[in-house]
This record gives structure tokens, sequence and C-alpha cells, in this order.
């Protein structure tokens, strides 16, 4: 039997859950103490003596996304294809940021006015965050990269940096997609991403045919559940 709350921790969670959804709701600028404490039914006191102040606050809420972000891309499952995982790793990493995209920047240090990842290394040492929640979504990328060199999938790269460089085209065309560069027809997906993803394994030494069929297998598994987009019209760009 799990051990009960004590009434600090009840507060605790009550003012990150309320702050997390405030931020969804109305981004950074909707998260001043008074507000959120007369929300939540408690003193402006409660927000320093539970987090030393906003600051600590804003660090309470990265953590807390980090553990639902990994939460989400941990539902995938895994089979005998470690490719198609990792691109179905991607598009859940992909569909939790766009559907938490104040939360997804404030995680990465792009609101919030704080660097939340500053001075931390992850070439030199595989060291990502100060956060171990982050550090352990991390390192479920790591795994899945892993997978793949040991299945003989991509070439004998180092897993860190490899990580990294998947990670850089994930994000990146995510903060895009958030901004609304490619439109709402789900053409970033299907003339974007998906080709993306399909170079990235090729540059890490996969075969061209083997990525995109690994790729094919996500896009078959999400169009089944009505979450792939149609072809877009091939005169739609002119």
């Amino acid at each position: 039997m799990p051990a009960r709350r004590s009434a600090s921790d009840d507060l605790r969670a009550r003012l990150v859950d309320t702050a997390v959804r405030r931020l969804e709701e109305s981004g950074p600028e909707a998260l001043r103490a008074r507000q959120l404490t007369a929300e939540v039914g408690t003193s402006t006191q409660a927000v320093y003596t539970l987090f030393g102040g906003m600051a600590g606050l804003f660090r309470e809420i990265v953590r807390e996304g980090f553990i639902r972000f990994d939460r989400h891309v941990a539902e995938v499952p895994a089979t005998d294809d470690p490719v198609s995982d990792c691109f179905a790793q991607g598009m859940a990493y992909r569909g939790w940021a766009l559907r938490h995209p104040q939360l997804y920047r404030l995680m990465f240090g792009l609101t919030g006015g704080d660097r939340v990842h500053a001075e931390w290394d992850m070439t030199g040492a595989g060291t990502v965050s100060r956060f171990p929640e982050a550090q352990v979504a991390f390192d479920r990328l790591v795994r899945a990269v892993d997978r793949m060199r040991e299945a003989g999938r991509i070439g004998p790269v180092d897993p860190v940096a490899a990580t990294g460089q998947i990670w850089s085209a994930t994000h990146g065309y995510v903060l895009l997609e958030i901004a609304g560069f490619f439109g709402h027809e789900g053409h970033g997906l299907t003339q974007v991403m998906a080709p993306l993803a399909v170079n990235v394994m090729v540059g890490l030494g996969d075969d061209r045919a083997a990525a995109e069929r690994s790729g094919l297998r996500v896009i078959a598994a999400l169009s089944a559940r009505g979450q792939w987009p149609a072809p877009p019209d091939s005169g739609g760009r002119g």
C-alpha cells in the first residue's frame, strides 16, 4: 500500500499541476504567485516555503514536463524492428510536443527566462541536464540507438553522439512545426519529417531501402489509427 502524502507534499503537487495547466493555457506570463496560489487556495508564502520562490517552481514544472514526456514515449511498444521503433518514438515525441507546446518550450529553456540546461555537455559526458528526469528521457533514446546498432542496422557509432544527431533533427523539426512553418494539413510529416528520419538513419549507416521499409511500418500503423495525413496534392505548390 503506497504511503500517504503529507499535506505539504499534496500542496506542492497541486501547485505544480495548476502551474502546468496555467502555462499550457496562457503561456509563462500566466504564472504569477498571487494568482496561482489564489486558485489553489493557499498563500503566496507557500511558493517560497515549498520551492524557494517562482524560479524554483519553474524548475519543478520542467521536472514534471520531462516526467510526462518520458511516460508518453515509454508507451511505444517494442517490436523486432529497432529502426521502426525509433521512428515510432520520434512520432510520439512530436505528438506530445505539439499537444503541449508551452510546456515543451519551457522544458528546453526557450521561455521563462532561465537557461535550464546551460553548462551541460552531452557530447563530453553524456549528461544533458541537471534534471534527472530529463536524463532519464534522453537515456531512453540512447537505448533505442543501441538497439539499432546491436542489430546491425546502423554503423559502429557512438550511441550518445548518434542520439544527439537524431534528437537535433527531431527537436528542430518539432519547433518549426509548433511555429506553423509547415501549415496545418500534415504536409510537414509527409514532406519533411518522414524523409528526414530516413535520411538521418542512412547517414548513420542504415540501408536506404531498409530504412524506408521501417518507416512505412510506422506510417501503416498510424494510418490504421487515422493519425497519418493523406498525401498532399501534387499541384499544391507552385
